[in-house]
């Protein structure tokens, strides 16, 4: 018997591992530039805020593709209540206003090419409020969670986006700029600071969660985003907001459906793709597809800060930007000024003696001006012009490894505390 199972265990291996074959999906020519609304008729103290765009193909550079000089409205089942104006490429907005919670709201869109588009009526969702969020430390970073409840019972299906901004450092700090014009390496004042910045991201998966199944409306640490241990994102102090939103059935139905489609696939074990049957259509033609789901009702968000001294000092976070190297530039030495933009980089700080050689040391030799600075010029001497008498040189290398603004903003968020 146990060589008889261990026999159609084999069999089973070979069967799955030998029937890999290579398949090299047809990539379609024709793009279908299928209408795209995101966003939530906002009946609370937040904004309304409606993305339109169009569909585009996947071997395009460009993904955005903005559905500009359409005419928004909100509606009632009587009249119209609200006009979003376009305030950028094919977003439409309007601050917060106080809509009737007992009625019910859908959105008209009028496209520029005269075609009207219409979602269902909805019912308002108040959103309880986020109980907490806050983070668990696991093997390899921080798993972030929400907690929330509603006494009601009412609410069972939720929908949570954030945004992230964290502090962070350039790889080397820079005392100095060179200045191109005048050829002259000058201190750096305090306004021309760049070792330190804040970055920002938002969601890019669709997070939700449900407590049907449970006899309370109780989401206890519902899982929001994870960040690595490595992640530069905790190298110094990160916050995150997390937005709540209380979704319909029907509205939790197509989100559910639309993170199948899009985010688990891959494996023999994922859902197969299915159609997405949105609330938004073409009063003209039924039969055109619309990609959305318009639910009318209230948001709760809240935010919370992690500093890296309360993290493991196990966590080990690695800069945005690897591969940085420095060299060293001598005054005096043979002049061969590097042309084009790219000599624009930072100088680290002043040399008073001699950088030190040896085992271990990525100072390269006084004048060996490195290629991954400037391409155009090679290896070779640099002069530096007007230079302190006092120093032998400066310590120096390429932006992105001295200028954070590459990747983030220098100026402080207005909520950072």
């Amino acid at each position: 018997m146990i060589k008889q199972a261990a026999t159609y265990l084999m069999l089973a291996i070979v069967i799955l591992t030998g029937c890999k074959k290579a398949f090299t999906p047809t990539v379609t020519s024709s793009n279908a530039n299928i209408l795209v609304v995101e966003g939530l008729i906002n009946t609370g103290t937040d904004s309304t805020v409606i993305t339109l765009s169009r569909t585009v193909l996947v071997n395009n550079k460009t993904t955005a593709n903005p559905e500009r000089g359409a005419v928004v409205t909100v509606e009632n089942a009587q009249t119209t209540v609200l006009t979003l104006p376009e305030i950028a490429k094919g977003i439409y907005a309007w601050p917060q206003v106080s809509l009737d919670k007992t009625k019910q709201y859908r959105l008209r869109i009028k496209t520029s090419n005269g075609k009207t588009y219409l979602s269902d009526l909805v019912d308002v969702k108040i959103t309880p409020p986020i109980d907490s969020v806050g983070y668990n430390i696991t093997g390899n970073g921080l798993q972030i969670y929400a907690n929330t409840h509603d006494a009601s019972n009412s609410s069972r299906y939720y929908r949570y986006t954030y945004r992230e901004t964290w502090r962070f450092h350039a790889r080397y700090p820079s005392n100095f700029i060179y200045q191109i014009g005048i050829l002259d390496i000058l201190p750096r004042t305090p306004a021309q600071q760049i070792y330190y910045c804040y970055g920002t991201d938002t969601s890019a998966h669709t997070v939700l969660n449900s407590t049907a199944l449970l006899s309370q409306d109780v989401a206890y640490q519902a899982p929001i985003t994870t960040i690595l241990a490595t992640s530069e994102k905790i190298e110094m102090k990160y916050s995150i907001l997390v937005r709540q939103q209380a979704l319909t059935k029907a509205a939790y139905t197509f989100y559910d459906n639309l993170k199948k489609n899009t985010e688990n696939l891959g494996s023999i074990f994922d859902a197969q793709p299915s159609t997405l049957i949105g609330n938004i259509h073409n009063i003209a033609d039924a039969s055109e597809p619309v990609i959305g789901f318009i639910c009318a009702g209230t948001t709760y968000a809240k935010r919370i800060y992690i500093l890296k001294e309360a993290l493991p000092k196990s966590f080990e976070t690695e800069p945005g930007i690897l591969g940085c190297k420095i060299d060293s530039a001598y005054n005096g030495s043979v002049p061969s000024k590097p042309n084009g933009a790219q000599i624009s980089y930072y100088t680290l700080q002043a040399l008073t003696q001699p950088p030190p050689q040896g085992a271990g040391n990525p100072i390269e030799p006084f004048g060996d001006f490195p290629n991954f600075i400037n391409p155009q010029a090679g290896r070779g001497h640099i002069e530096l012009a007007k230079t302190d008498p006092s120093t032998n040189g400066y310590l120096f290398s390429s932006v992105p490894c001295t200028d954070c603004t590459i990747r983030g903003k220098v100026s402080v968020p207005y909520f950072w505390k």
